[in-house]
């Protein structure tokens, strides 16, 4: 009896030695799984630092990053998605009255300077020197300077840009070069020359009223006068399929690309629409980002870095010249402000029935998504936002999205070290894994060439104003732009808006002294451009 009572004794001892066994072999393929899937995991690391975010698109990303400096360097990012509202305000709460904060956060370049004074962004020592041109652009160090000093490293950026269907264009190009071509041949034969001449006749004067579509063909469209020459001899059917029609197809594509409003109202009074477009040129007039361009050369809030409250210029005559040639494209256009919005005029481009808008970085991705699904049937371009006129430039804005280091924590050299290594560093497969364009220069585009173009397009704008006294610039210029898209007079509107702005910064009331623009000055568009300019109808 006592032998049995012994074996069992064993045995029992036995099976709960296998049974652990077996719990912590388990175990160990779970955390396995789990580090392969870069799950939110426990680490053993020799430190832990955390960072937040409130974009949701950003997880996986960041997960991902996280893993590998965790592998890297055996340092744990702990990540923590949070709300948005009152995004700052919670940071710092925690930051004051407990432990579960931070030690760096991403957030809007505008929001930096509020982020700083409360002493929640600290001023970055660039022990590695990221903060330089080799990294950034100017735009993008703009956008992390407050009062003179770094207070966050750039990470992705959103800004607009001309997008165009290229398409379209193609097809008017095409036949303008063919055109050019039948008639350069029409000269040379009637002046009788032979086929080893036909150079002479291309410069000849008889060339020049060839080429009356533009200037110079040589010059224009970029094809050698020798192949140009030989190029007459061919048939029609060898013409269209040579190097030199394709080339000269795709300089006059980009011809046709216009560099200013004035540009396109041109292009709407000449061009003879297909059926299926409605609109020359259509955006979102309601949304203040893709109005900004047209005063954005002529605001000046905050200086380049946008952080200095002596700095606020916005009634001034160019301003006024600006707004009121945006007030005629109502008439010109007839976009209706209350019915429009960036989805709908993406979807009207996507239908074909838009051929320029302005879009933001995420319209890359939404157009391929559709030509993958067959719901796009175009090619499409992307230029720079286009000026005015000759004289008054455009000026589009920017956000810059950054990492801050908050000045409450005791690891920001850690923080600094993993923010650097993010914007900076382990930058490449951002855009392809969130739909978000780094802000650090020479990213590879292997994926689309377009962002080459708009990544010119985020150097050329101007950061969202981080001035803290005029925290609501925003809001109170997209109802000034409302206004006037509706038929408010512009002079008035915008002395208005001045004059609210300098209060909120000063503190006093000003008066700002009545701006007499004369007619001469004043670029108009008659109604009558409305029928060219919108609809085929």
């Amino acid at each position: 009896m006592v032998i049995n009572m012994n074996l069992k004794m064993r045995l029992s001892v036995v099976l709960l030695i296998v049974c652990a066994l077996a719990l912590e072999i388990y175990a160990g393929a779970i955390d396995t799984e789990e580090r392969q899937r870069g799950d939110d995991i426990k680490y053993v690391a020799k430190d832990t630092i955390t960072l937040w975010y409130t974009d949701e698109a950003l997880t996986d990303y960041l997960s991902s990053v996280a893993l590998t400096y965790y592998e890297n360097t055996d340092i744990h990012v702990e990540l923590k998605l949070v709300s948005g509202l009152e995004y700052l305000e919670t940071i710092n709460q925690n930051s004051l009255y407990n432990n579960e904060y931070p030690d760096m956060f991403i957030v809007g370049n505008d929001s930096l300077g509020k982020a700083y004074l409360s002493g929640l962004a600290s001023e970055i020592k660039d022990t590695e020197h990221v903060l330089t041109d080799s990294y950034f652009c100017e735009t993008a160090l703009n956008a992390v300077t407050y009062n003179g000093r770094y207070v966050a490293f750039p990470m992705y950026y959103e800004t607009s840009y001309l997008l165009y269907n290229r398409t379209y264009l193609e097809q008017i190009a095409r036949t303008e070069v063919l055109v050019e071509w039948y008639e350069a041949r029409a000269d040379a034969g009637s002046a009788g020359v032979d086929a080893e001449n036909a150079d002479d006749a291309e410069t000849g004067a008889d060339a020049e009223n060839a080429d009356s579509a533009g200037d110079d063909a040589d010059a224009e469209d970029g094809a050698d006068a020798d192949d140009w020459a030989e190029s007459l001899l061919l048939t029609e059917e060898e013409f269209l399929a040579s190097p030199v029609f394709a080339q000269r197809v795709e300089a006059r594509i980009l011809k046709l690309v216009p560099e200013s409003i004035e540009e396109i109202m041109n292009f709407a009074y000449e061009y003879d629409a297909p059926e299926n477009v409605d609109s020359i040129f259509k955006w979102d007039v309601s949304d203040i980002f893709y109005n900004y361009f047209f005063a954005g050369d002529s605001i000046q809030i905050g200086g380049p870095a946008g952080d200095d409250p002596g700095v606020i210029d916005i009634y001034n005559e160019n301003t006024i010249r600006c707004l009121n040639i945006y007030q005629d494209l109502n008439q010109f256009f007839s976009i209706e402000a209350d019915t429009t919005t960036y989805a709908s005029v993406m979807q009207e481009f996507i239908d074909g029935k838009i051929i320029f808008t302005l879009a933001t970085t995420d319209a890359v991705a939404m157009l391929e998504e559709a030509k993958e699904e067959e719901r796009f049937a175009y090619d499409y371009g992307v230029g720079l936002i286009p000026d005015l006129t000759d004289e008054l430039a455009a000026k589009e804005v920017s956000v810059t999205n950054c990492v801050a280091i908050n000045g409450y924590s005791d690891k920001k050299e850690a923080a600094c070290v993993f923010a650097r290594y993010i914007c900076a560093t382990y930058s490449e497969s951002l855009y392809a894994r969130t739909g978000k364009v780094s802000a650090c220069r020479y990213i590879p585009h292997d994926e689309n060439s377009v962002f080459y173009t708009i990544d010119q397009a985020y150097m050329l704008s101007v950061p969202m104003p981080k001035v803290v006294e005029s925290s609501n610039f925003w809001v109170e210029l997209e109802m000034c732009f409302t206004n006037i898209w509706l038929g408010d007079d512009a002079n008035l509107t915008l002395k208005k808006l001045s004059e609210r702005i300098k209060k909120q910064v000063t503190g006093e009331d000003m008066e700002e002294q009545y701006i007499e623009v004369t007619e001469e000055e004043e670029e108009t568009y008659e109604d009558e451009g409305a029928e060219a300019g919108t609809e085929s109808e």
